[in-house]
């Protein structure tokens, strides 16, 4: 199996979607291969822990925490990247990102910083899991509770 040339990876900040970058970046080789991070911008956002917040007015932060915080891990490791803000609900932005730019892969976290505590999978990566038409690996968070 060769490794894959283009992986589209959902981003959100939270520690489940930085590991998902982390395993992406060890996977991606090659000349012209790159890593295409993805945050999608919904009707509200979370403003560091505090309450909802409507997100139009934080786009400018986003965009700038997605590229500067977010994805540190890809420009540490000099892999070739675009950083993407896309408004609507993750699962459609990352798998319409990935139909657009013929990934061969996405990558996700087990879950991201929409909570669900309830699911084993977050019901973004359970989404993506059942809807893509390409290969999606959910990178687990850590094990809690036990060795």
């Amino acid at each position: 199996m060769t490794a894959p040339h283009r992986i589209v990876v959902g981003v959100d900040g939270s520690e489940d979607s930085q590991r998902a970058l982390a395993w992406a970046v060890g996977l991606v080789e090659g000349p012209g291969a790159e890593i295409i991070a993805v945050h999608a911008l919904g009707l509200l956002a979370h403003n560091d822990g505090e309450s909802d917040v409507p997100s139009s007015g934080y786009r400018d932060d986003v965009v700038a925490r997605l590229e500067q915080e977010w994805c540190r891990p890809l420009i540490e490791a000099s892999v070739a990247h675009r950083c993407l803000v896309i408004d609507g609900d993750p699962v459609l932005a990352v798998l319409r990102t990935a139909h657009e730019e013929l990934a061969d892969l996405i990558v996700v976290g087990r879950r991201g910083s929409g909570g669900h505590r309830g699911l084993v999978l977050g019901s973004t990566s359970q989404q993506l899991v059942h809807e893509a038409d390409l290969p999606v690996t959910v990178v687990p968070g850590e094990v809690s509770g036990g060795s």
